[in-house]
């Protein structure tokens, strides 16, 4: 027995003695798969180092020819197991280069395969003897096979991924590992190559080194494995004193909380859950929890556990949990990934919470807002829609799936959405129930493209999820139509009354516009005497003519003071003076007065702000209040005088006209604005209702009140116009 018959099967015993060990403990550790791929690296330099034997023991051609496709073979798989154990052992490495390698190197075995062909000879002539140290071996001489590239390529591809998966191992701080396991793979296993290309060549005409330099490669990779091994194992008895820490902390939470380890089972369930469910702790482990889950949700719990685990992410789920007394519960289950401090996946800790009361009123409230007869649009702070009820499907001819989820600016008109973006964040920094858009023209926007009118009233509403934003939502298209047409009949009301009026002063009107065409007819005559002198006396028909054209402006000035009155159309709200409006009625009403034997005083206050109003209506207005006022103090033999005020008050414009007649019965005080109610002889009772409805219009007010001494006052007040600001230059 020389030499070689004893080292190689040294190297073979001892190849083999680190494998079992290996293997052993990876299938003692299944988290530990780097283990398994060591010890199949060790059973393939066994099975290199028997191969080896065999091949320098062939005593024919043939034989040799027969062994040699089995040293390829465990070149394939010394590479692939390498590259798998430093893709896992270092834990960073570039894939494409980790599947080259291997992948190359087993396209290489189809010229093992192939009739009357080996990868390294096309051809062996012969074995040569060679005696070395005393021991006697075979080596081929043969014909090379050029087609042996691909192998060494392989092996070449797979010393790039290692040294590239070695550097970025040092960039992360693992220096040691990069140099001692990195380093040793990358020398020894480019010497084995290169030995043995030597050998395929005839160029060194020695055995096969390559189990030798495997077993350096062995010598390394065990060293690291080992410190690993018992570094863990210290790490495991730490990780169990912390767990009995953490479980005493756990049992004392009032919330359930389990773990799990990386094998999906659960290893633990604090006293809350078991309090919870009324089983053991051996019952609940592993797998034992799901029983509690109801039929119904179990597969989707199972799925979104099993899924969360396969990513190593955070989960949320719900589900419901038998309770000890055969109630389920609805659970909000979250669970968290457990790390290591140098990045090793632990398993889960999640903890649970009983949220039935919570789904039921947020059921409760999911009702109400269905009962709702506004439309009613639950928004989260990111304007999410996260509820909504059929009034609003039907307001924005959207169906619901189409709104959940998506933000609400898609139901706002395009104009208004950039500026709803910025108001809705400012309400959710300060939220308080209000009104949206307190006089503003509200508008949303429907599927359709087309604007709706609506009133907006927000709630913030405090859920799990944080502040969320109620919106009630009011279509007031039938609204505005009403009032539309109540504007329309108002209108034709107030027109109706001031013709009736109208007729009243018909006697009056007559007066005025009689006396500018007397004086034009007598200054024409006398103008015609003037033209008939010799010579004519044309100073005086000059003068003549310009009365002619003051009274001709007087009777026009009285006929479209009457055309307006007449005339019926909506209503033009303009800024108007207030004492001009009153100067104007009593240049109408001039001959009226005189004729009832009424004097009008005036008082009134100067810088009034302008009101935003319709002329003619609150000439109206005022006529009616002086024609009433008038009445009021027939039979009254002297101190008929009717007094006109304005005044400011508040931001409001005040006019009020004070008679000196006999007053209105306590009783009547607010009885006198109702329709068809009058405390005239033969009055129908419409003017002052009409009045009032004049007046609210206006956004003002009007009301009577009784002298101290005689009479009655009847006020209306007006709201200042708003500042127009100038125009930008």
């Amino acid at each position: 027995m020389s030499w070689i018959d004893i080292a190689w099967p040294m190297v073979a015993g001892a190849c083999l003695t680190v494998a079992f060990i290996n293997l052993r403990i990876g299938l003692a550790h299944p988290v530990r798969p780097a283990s398994l791929l060591f010890s199949l690296s060790a059973f393939t330099a066994a099975a290199f180092a028997g191969i080896e034997l065999a091949l320098m023991r062939a005593d024919t051609t043939a034989r040799y020819w027969e062994v040699l496709p089995w040293l390829d073979v465990a070149a394939v798989v010394m590479v692939a197991s390498i590259t798998g154990f430093i893709w896992i052992f270092f834990g960073t490495a570039n894939k494409w280069l980790a599947l080259a390698g291997p992948g190359l190197s087993a396209v290489a075995l189809v010229f093992d395969v192939l009739p009357g062909s080996r990868l390294a000879y096309r051809d062996i002539t012969s074995l040569k003897t060679l005696e070395t140290f005393g021991a006697t071996y075979h080596v081929a001489e043969g014909v090379p096979n050029p087609w042996n590239a691909v192998g060494y390529a392989g092996v070449l591809l797979a010393l790039v991924f290692v040294a590239d998966a070695s550097v970025r191992l040092w960039r992360r701080g693992g220096r040691r590992r990069a140099v001692v396991v990195g380093g040793s793979v990358l020398f020894f296993v480019l010497a084995a190559g290169a030995h043995s290309a030597l050998v395929d060549a005839g160029i060194v005409q020695t055995p096969y080194l390559i189990s030798w330099a495997y077993l350096a490669v062995l010598i390394a990779m065990a060293r690291e494995l080992t410190h690993d091994v018992f570094a863990s194992g210290r790490f495991e008895g730490q990780l169990r004193e912390s767990e009995q820490r953490f479980g005493a902390i756990a049992d004392a939470a009032p919330v359930m909380i389990w773990m799990a380890g990386t094998d999906k089972l659960c290893t633990f369930f604090n006293h809350s859950w078991l309090a919870f469910t009324g089983r053991s702790l051996e019952q609940e482990l592993g797998n034992g929890w799901a029983e509690g889950v109801h039929p119904a949700d179990l597969d989707g719990c199972v799925r979104s556990y099993s899924e969360a685990f396969d990513v190593r992410r955070g989960f949320t789920i719900e589900y419901r949990l038998r309770r000890w007394d055969g109630e389920y519960r609805w659970i909000l289950d979250s669970g968290t990934p457990r790390v290591a401090a140098d990045g090793t996946f632990l398993g889960y800790v999640g903890s649970c919470v009983d949220v039935t009361e919570l789904k039921r009123a947020q059921e409760h409230m999911r009702l109400a807002v269905e009962a709702a007869p506004n439309a009613m649009v639950m928004v989260n702070r990111e304007g999410r829609i996260i509820l909504l009820n059929a009034q609003a499907e039907r307001v924005f001819g959207y169906d619901r799936d189409e709104l959940l989820g998506r933000s609400v600016e898609l139901l706002i008109p395009d104009a208004l959405r950039s500026t709803h973006a910025v108001d809705r964040h400012e309400y959710v920094q300060a939220p308080v129930a209000r009104a949206m858009g307190a006089g503003r023209d509200l508008r949303g926007r429907r599927k359709d493209g087309s604007d709706v009118p609506v009133e907006v009233g927000l709630n913030p509403i405090q859920t799990s999820d944080g502040t969320a934003i109620l919106a009630s939502i009011v279509d007031i298209t039938a609204r505005r139509a009403l009032e539309a047409e109540t504007a329309r009949q108002r209108d034709q009301l107030a027109h109706l009354a001031r013709v009736t009026m109208l007729g009243e002063l018909s006697g009056s009107i007559a007066h005025e516009l009689n006396q500018p065409l007397a004086a034009i007819l007598t200054n024409a005559e006398a103008g015609l005497r003037f033209l008939a002198r010799t010579p004519p006396d044309l100073e005086e028909v000059r003068s003549v003519l310009e009365d002619v054209v003051a009274d001709d402006r007087r009777a026009g000035a009285v006929i479209s003071r009457l055309r307006a009155l007449l005339r019926k159309e909506e209503a033009q709200h303009r800024p108007l003076d207030v004492n001009e409006v009153a100067l104007d009625v009593l240049r109408l009403m001039r001959n009226d007065l005189q004729h009832r034997h009424v004097q009008a005083v005036t008082d009134l206050a100067a810088g009034l702000p302008l009101v935003e109003g319709d002329r003619v209506q609150l000439q109206q207005v005022l006529i009616n209040l002086l024609v009433n006022g008038s009445e009021a103090m027939n039979g009254a033999p002297t101190g008929r005088h009717l007094t006109i005020r304005t005044a400011a008050a508040d931001g409001h414009v005040e006019v009020s006209v004070a008679d000196r007649g006999t007053g209105i019965p306590p009783e009547d005080l607010e009885r006198v604005f109702q329709p068809f109610v009058s405390t005239k002889a033969g009055g129908m009772g419409l003017g002052l209702a009409v009045c009032r409805t004049i007046v609210a219009a206006h956004q003002g007010r009007l009301w009577a009140t009784n002298n101290p001494d005689h009479g009655a006052t009847i006020h209306f007040t007006l709201p200042a116009a708003k500042a127009v600001p100038p125009p930008l230059p």
